[in-house]
């Protein structure tokens, strides 16, 4: 049964200053309207894509992203370090179960996204602030 609310790994990019933001967990609605409104900045509908880095991890992002010219959040990184694709806007990371719903992440697999989903300057990444 498709729970109503997962944890997810959120990867935040300023869509106007193209600040990066570090990763951090959060709960969201597991629709696919809540999907689409976080990596359209809020906007309502846009298409998504749905990545696998692992067998088990899902990295949301939209699809348009680089049409639209969204700041770039991440590049995509294999096992030995080879990037693959480079990640525009924002980024939800999910797990999926047998079925293909969308699931919580687990603490342990924050490691394994940052291993596979690099920004620019890691070592330069500032803490995400909702606006108040």
């Amino acid at each position: 049964m498709k729970q109503e609310k997962i944890q997810a790994y959120l990867l935040r990019v300023n869509k106007l200053s193209g600040v990066v933001y570090k990763g951090y967990l959060a709960e969201v609605d597991n629709t696919l309207e809540a999907e689409q409104r976080y990596v359209n900045y809020d906007e309502p509908h846009g298409l998504i894509t749905v990545l696998s880095i692992t067998d088990e991890i899902d990295v949301i992002a939209n699809d348009e992203g680089k049409l639209k010219n969204y700041p770039i959040n991440r590049f995509v990184v294999d096992d030995m370090g080879g990037v693959y694709d480079m990640l525009v806007g924002n980024l939800m990371c999910v797990r999926h179960n047998s079925e293909g719903e969308f699931t919580s992440i687990r603490e342990e697999d924050i490691p394994v996204i940052e291993k596979h989903l690099v920004a620019i300057i890691p070592d330069n990444l500032t803490e995400y602030k909702e606006a108040e």
